[in-house]
């Protein structure tokens, strides 16, 4: 009998027909059944006469497979293997816990520290390894990525592979919102034939991610697009969602981003705004292992307004945690507790020194969104976009992966590998309001450390008004600049001042007295 590890992908393969248009000619599904329990899943034609189905079995034990398909020698194939004990590595899909917070499906910690390298796959293989290395060398456990490849500055040469069978064709003219479906003669490419030599090598580095334990944030759509892949329309995008997810949809360490900038689509007159609850149901339809799903947008509210008017409505069922792109840090408890749903600030400016101001960022200011989102009970992602750093080719880590030359990366392990020293599951954050309200305050689940966050402020006295009235804290400095943790003598309550000393970048890691 086959085995396959639980969490992992339980793979089918059979030959077909590759005459016609195996893509939409041919209709594949499998039935996995575990004792009383069975789900269709839908497979995909992986070219040179192979069909496949994939599932990531979740229950230990013997699993049936049965096929049906509308071509006869796919049709009522069967199979039986065993799913075997995960292995100690591996612990599962990431979920949601405790509504607003995330943990492996095995109930082991999880708190996402990510970074962004959107076209990283399209890149040159030693580039590619480069990325890989560089992330295995910090600790950034999930990326943003696309699928398609991506058109803008600084990230303009061709891939040397397309998704879809035909060439580049340059576009004639204008699209508005209520034509978004493109002429036939304005396109390069068949929206109906996928070149699975694209996905195949996709797939293969969302494996190499899992191997070093990092979470694919896979953006399903952009609008950063010369090719048409973000103006195919109705019927071709339900086709690649299809395939996109029968591909992927077993592979246990992807995350599902609808869009980038989603509104920015429709801005762009690719998409209407109206596209994207079919776009959103389709996946949650199409997924028989319920991955993560988000949706980024580009307008923000306004300075000190919360009027969220260009946001998708994070309250959709098929939206399982709000992915924003946000520097108003400030409201990320305010969105927690509204949406009940884990926040991730997937873009608060990048590190890096481009003409754009998402993209000149300090590194001080990259890590102070660090510590300030996660702080209010919220995750945040890194970008680096620096153009002056030791390469030829003024490649970017934020578009093209490769080498990270920044300074905030190594102080974000930092905060990651106290937070996880320290036994913070997730974060508890502490509204503090009033003449506190620079900081960034959180507790840990357990509620027996608290950490403070004072940013660029440096006071020489303070009273934490806000910590529980009947318990007492013994208190470490943390310089977060400089990645150090000193004890100290003193003890703080919720009513009496302490002297602190005046340093910028300062945290106090806060433990209950016993």
């Amino acid at each position: 009998m086959d085995k396959c590890e639980r969490w992992r992908s339980y793979e089918l393969t059979l030959s077909g027909p590759t005459t016609g248009n195996p893509f939409t000619d041919v209709q594949f599904f499998a039935v996995f059944r575990h004792g009383g329990f069975s789900i269709k899943v839908r497979g995909f034609y992986d070219g040179q006469g192979q069909y496949k189905v994939r599932y990531m079995p979740e229950m230990l034990g013997e699993w049936t497979v049965k096929t049906s398909s509308n071509v006869a020698e796919l049709n009522d194939q069967t199979a039986v293997f065993d799913c075997t004990t995960a292995s100690e590595e591996n612990h599962g899909p990431v979920r949601v816990q405790n509504k607003t917070h995330f943990a492996y499906a095995d109930g082991t910690s999880y708190m996402p520290f990510g970074t962004t390298a959107y076209a990283w796959t399209v890149q040159s293989e030693e580039r590619q390894e480069q990325t890989l290395k560089t992330l295995a060398e910090n600790s950034f456990n999930k990326i943003r990525m696309t699928v398609f490849p991506k058109n803008y500055s600084y990230n303009t040469d061709e891939p040397a592979m397309y998704p879809y069978e035909g060439a580049p064709k340059k576009l004639e003219k204008e699209f508005t919102f209520d034509s978004w479906m493109m002429d036939p003669k304005d396109i390069g490419f068949d929206f109906s034939r996928f070149i699975p030599e694209y996905f195949q090598h996709l797939e293969h580095r969302i494996q190499d991610l899992d191997k070093i334990g990092v979470e694919a944030d896979l953006i399903l759509f952009h609008p950063y697009d010369h090719w048409g892949f973000a103006r195919m329309g109705e019927k071709f995008d339900k086709l690649y969602l299809q395939y996109i997810i029968a591909r992927l949809g077993s592979y246990k360490n992807v995350w599902w981003a609808l869009a980038n900038e989603y509104d920015l689509l429709a801005l762009a007159g690719q998409k209407p705004l109206s596209a994207w609850d079919a776009i959103g149901q389709t996946v949650q339809e199409e997924d028989p292992s319920n991955h993560l799903t988000s949706i980024h947008n580009f307008y923000d509210p306004p300075q000190h307004k919360d009027t969220r008017k260009n946001w998708y409505d994070h309250t959709k069922p098929w939206i399982t945690h709000v992915s924003v792109q946000t520097d108003n840090l400030y409201l990320v408890p305010k969105w927690v507790q509204e949406y009940q749903k884990p926040v991730v600030v997937d873009e608060c400016r990048y590190e890096g020194n481009i003409e754009f101001g998402w993209g000149d960022n300090t590194a001080k200011g990259m890590l102070d969104s660090f510590y300030r989102v996660v702080l209010r009970g919220g995750y945040a992602t890194h970008g680096e976009t620096y153009i002056d750093r030791p390469n030829t080719t003024r490649s970017i880590w934020w578009a093209h992966g490769g080498v990270l030359y920044g300074q905030s990366q190594q102080r974000i392990a930092f905060f990651k590998k106290l937070l996880d020293d320290e036994q913070f599951k997730y974060v508890i954050p502490y509204a503090v309001e009033g003449p506190h309200w620079e900081l960034a305050a959180g507790a840990s689940a357990d509620e027996t450390k608290v950490l403070v966050y004072f940013g660029e402020n440096q006071p020489e006295f303070e009273v934490f008004d806000f910590l529980p009235a009947d318990k007492e804290y013994t208190v470490k400095l943390i310089d977060t600049w400089n990645m150090t943790v000193k004890d100290s003598d003193l003890v703080v309550n919720n009513k009496d001042m302490f002297q602190l000393p005046k340093t910028e970048g300062q945290a106090l890691l806060l433990t209950v007295k016993k």
